[in-house]
């Protein structure tokens, strides 16, 4: 990782302390156990969601989703991924993308298939999305060995509009065979914090340390 994206992250990681404190990302059940169809047929249950309720006050019609889609193909690596998503206490994501510029709501979703994951994202506009997705690739390079992933920002405002025009599906059946265990919300807003205090240090290390 460059020390630009390092910098990106890490102010991302401090904003999301003051979010989570203030109370502005929240963790809705609604969408919990939802399950949606893509186009090539390959279904995923929605396990957890993310939302930055402050977002919707600004909310402009120029928003976009961005549908971030990851295989994991090696047998090995499988095993430590579905921890590393599933488990809060694991999960060294959220308090980098919600502190980032933009960022609205998140749904997170598991494939029927060992190894599928799916990531919807609504961003307020597609700079937004484009600047994530370049930090996010320098942060999950170390592992892209494991398997392929897949980035793709469409012009839509929701994922419920990015769905109902046809590029995926609900359905009533969730998969069984990756379901996650389902967590709490205040586990994962707590570790959260910590998680963002602790990248805070490293950037601030990262700034003082000598150039080489």
């Amino acid at each position: 990782m460059n020390l630009r994206d390092g910098a990106t992250l890490g102010r991302a990681a401090l904003r999301s302390v003051r979010y989570l404190l203030a109370g502005d990302i929240e963790f809705p059940e609604g969408r919990l156990q939802d399950t949606i169809e893509t186009e090539d047929g390959t279904t995923f249950v929605v396990y957890r969601e993310t939302v930055r309720r402050s977002a919707e006050s600004d909310a402009s019609e120029d928003g976009v989703v961005l549908v971030f889609r990851m295989r994991v193909t090696d047998p090995a690596a499988r095993g430590p991924f579905r921890s590393a998503l599933f488990d809060p206490i694991a999960n060294v994501a959220t308090p980098f993308f919600a502190g980032l510029p933009g960022f609205r709501r998140k749904l997170w979703l598991a494939g029927e298939r060992p190894g599928e994951f799916l990531e919807l994202y609504e961003w307020a506009s597609e700079a937004d999305a484009r600047r994530f997705v370049d930090a996010f690739r320098s942060l999950i390079e170390p592992v892209d060995h494991a398997g392929t992933v897949e980035f793709d920002v469409v012009p839509h405002d929701s994922v419920e509009e990015y769905v109902d025009a046809g590029r995926a599906g609900w359905r009533d059946a969730p998969p069984e065979a990756n379901r996650p265990p389902r967590r709490t919300a205040v586990i994962t807003g707590a570790v959260a914090v910590g998680l963002a205090i602790a990248a805070g240090y490293a950037l601030r290390k990262l700034r003082r340390s000598p150039s080489g």
